[in-house]
């Protein structure tokens, strides 16, 4: 297995793992409104395996060494790989584990439109949008492209921070 792989594979199942903390500890469910605050863990996750993915990848190179597009685009691949995987594990969380996230989510997401000052109608209308946003297909197809955004985003920094220049002896060969 290539070691890009394997950090996907980690990200993924570490992913997963906050997932289900996340729902058997309620903050998915009835403490959602405090739960949300928990995924910002799910980026530190991810920063923290991609800084490692990237790494190792350039460890393993001839001469330790790794050019800033090599290091952005093992961050990309290894986001990409999670983000396929993810997205197979979230349809399954949202729809078996945890179907009723999106009407927890609705419940939370109402009240704030109701502080706004939305109507009932308007609030209907968003509610179906909404609604059709956040279902399980729609989050299987948004999870990939998101992991790949953000891990983008993510790799283009530590790439920059870990990327080393090889020798000069072998630049001469």
């Amino acid at each position: 297995m290539s070691t890009k792989f394997i950090y996907a594979l980690t990200l993924t199942i570490t992913g997963a793992l906050l997932h289900l903390l996340l729902f058997f500890t309620g903050f998915q469910t009835e403490k959602l409104a405090t739960g949300q605050h928990f995924q910002w863990l799910g980026v530190a996750i991810m920063i923290a395996v991609l800084w490692l993915g990237i790494k190792a990848v350039r460890e393993e190179s001839p001469h330790k060494a790794m050019s800033y597009g090599k290091g952005v685009g093992t961050g990309v691949l290894i986001s990409l790989y999670s983000g396929l995987m993810s997205s197979v594990y979230n349809f399954i969380h949202f729809k078996f584990v945890n179907p009723n996230y999106t009407e927890y989510q609705l419940a939370l997401i109402r009240t704030k439109w109701e502080a706004a000052g939305m109507g009932e109608a308007q609030m209907d209308q968003a509610e179906k949008v909404t609604r059709a946003m956040m279902g399980p297909v729609a989050t299987a197809i948004m999870t990939p492209i998101m992991a790949v955004l953000f891990g983008l985003i993510c790799s283009l920094i530590i790439a920059a921070i870990l990327k080393r220049a090889a020798p000069d002896e072998v630049k001469a060969a």
